[in-house]
């Protein structure tokens, strides 16, 4: 015991001290089905030298396994976590001060890390991972369950570039040049100057930047003062200059537009890889207005992620075939079974899955309607049908002659059209509700197409499909609920597609990490029981 003198005067107390041991250790405190401990035994089987530079780490710097170790732990505990998060977590986290061995490293110095040290792609680290998980558990590869959703991306929300405004602004722009070279022409010949300037038919920024260095050249020479300020009156044609120059710089930021766009109707000035799309929340008016965004891809199986796909395309169907692509190319193999909702439902969809070897479980738009008796949906195409002797019928049994055959060429892969048109309309009672065209009623079928829509039927309705559509259910809409609702994970925080990837595949690793953790915590019971 130690005597401990009082600070207050005219009094003798005396305050005991006991010093008690509180030190504990990993191995002992740390819970036996923590998440820490599936990701220090997955780290360990991983050849760390693959992935991260470890030449890069001055003598006094953190320790590269350590570091790599903290950031794949954090990611698996919390969904998501931010550099500062981790640094925090170094501090107050007993498991991540065992693994920092007291080490308190900072947030730049993660962020360091990440940036500058890993040298193989995110995307590799994850593959490695799901191969690890893959010989442990036994995981059926044979299904893959689609699915993919939109997260608000890290951009401002009015930067908007939309290519209808390019487009009409660049046109307009173009005009403005021409008026002005004529106008210049009408200046040339009032002062019998010997120059010229050509009305091109279409737009050349080059040309109008040429047009600009020799009317310099023409001021220099004609030794004319360029006059700046205010209440200073310009000459005529240094304001044809500017004018001019104005309008150069202009098609020259539209022109850039056009390149930030690559090919589609929207992206954001601060985030270019990022597309505006239809969000299902919008936390300012609770309603659904565009905000820039990515469309996230994920390939589940058995509830792992096994594949991922960012991308800007705000349709799911163009996703539908780099996903599968880029499945193969890291695993070797396509799955044998496809499952995705009528989003993904396409002519090149299908065609793809077959080629390819693939059973689609791929539903297509109006498949449900297909099955409802209604009476609004009577003289819808899909009514239109074909009789024992493959005569097209309508469904008041009018026959539909054939009008003409085509190939349609605007899909990746061509597919032969056939036009039907019935003649006996003039007659037909229910011609109103029907057609409102003067010839009569005309319809447009894709044999091979109908026979794509008559496997997938068959395939959804048989048991095998029930249960393969109750699992995508659960697994793939499931992963991302509990990214966006459990974790609060729905809007991104690095920008460019790169980035996003990266950010994704970590949070999709910690999200494998922790199905990987329950799987072998209860294989672990049931070999005790």
């Amino acid at each position: 015991m130690l005597k401990n003198k009082n600070t207050i005067p005219n009094t003798t107390t005396y305050q005991p001290h006991f010093l008690l041991d509180f030190t504990c250790s990993f191995e002992n405190d740390v819970p036996q089905d923590d998440i820490s401990r599936s990701v220090i035994q997955i780290t360990e089987r991983i050849n760390i030298n693959n992935y991260v530079d470890l030449r890069n780490r001055n003598s006094f710097g953190y320790d590269g396994v350590m570091m790599f170790k903290l950031v794949l732990l954090a990611f698996a505990d919390k969904g998501y976590c931010s550099t500062r998060d981790l640094a925090d977590l170094c501090r107050f986290d007993i498991r991540y001060k065992f693994i920092a061995q007291g080490i308190e490293p900072s947030h730049s110095s993660f962020q360091r890390f990440l940036h500058d040290d890993v040298k193989g792609s995110i995307e590799d680290i994850f593959y490695e991972v799901n191969r690890i998980m893959e010989e442990e558990l036994a995981i059926d590869t044979s299904v893959l369950l689609v699915d993919g959703s939109k997260f608000e991306a890290n951009a401002n929300k009015n930067t908007f570039i939309w290519r209808k405004n390019t487009k009409k602004h660049y046109a307009k722009n173009w005009k403005k040049a021409n008026e002005a070279m004529k106008k210049l022409n009408r200046y040339f010949e009032e002062e019998q100057w010997k120059v010229t300037c050509s009305i091109l038919k279409e737009p050349s920024i080059a040309y109008l930047l040429e047009v600009c260095e020799e009317l310099e050249t023409i001021i220099k020479d004609k030794k004319i003062e360029f006059i700046h300020g205010k209440g200073k009156r310009k000459t005529q044609i240094q304001k044809y200059y500017e004018e001019l120059r104005d309008i150069a710089l202009k098609l020259w930021e539209y022109t850039i537009q056009y390149d930030l766009l690559d090919g589609r109707n929207s992206c954001s000035k601060t985030d270019p890889d990022a597309t505006f799309m239809h969000m299902k929340y919008d936390y300012y008016n609770h309603t659904n207005v565009f905000k820039p965004g990515y469309n996230v891809q994920l390939g589940i199986s058995e509830g792992y992620i096994r594949e991922v796909y960012v991308s800007g395309d705000c349709n799911d169907v163009k996703t539908y075939r780099p996903l599968l692509e880029n499945y193969y190319q890291v695993y070797g193999n396509y799955p044998k079974k496809v499952v995705a909702d009528a989003g993904y439902g396409s002519y090149d969809n299908y065609y793809y899955s077959e080629i390819k070897g693939i059973k689609a479980y791929v539903t297509y738009s109006g498949y449900y309607k297909e099955k409802k008796n209604s009476k609004k949906d009577k003289y819808k195409n899909y009514r239109f049908q074909k009789d024992e002797n493959g005569i097209m019928r309508c469904p008041l049994g009018e026959e539909l002659d054939i009008e003409k055959v085509t190939m349609d060429h605007r899909s990746e892969y061509p597919k032969m059209n056939i036009s039907y048109q019935c003649k006996s309309c003039n007659s037909c009672r229910s011609r109103s509700s029907c057609t409102k065209s003067e010839n009569g009623r005309s319809i447009t079928r894709c044999q091979q197409l109908e026979r794509y829509h008559k496997e997938v039927k068959e395939r959804v309705e048989s048991d095998e499909g029930k249960k393969v559509l109750r699992e995508r259910r659960i697994y793939s809409e499931g992963a991302f609920g509990i990214l966006k609702e459990d974790f609060k994970y729905t809007k991104l925080r690095r920008r460019g597609e790169s980035g996003v990837k990266s950010e994704i595949l970590l949070v999709c690793m910690g999200f494998n990490l922790r199905k990987y953790t329950k799987e072998m915590t209860k294989k672990r019971k049931e070999m005790i029981n």
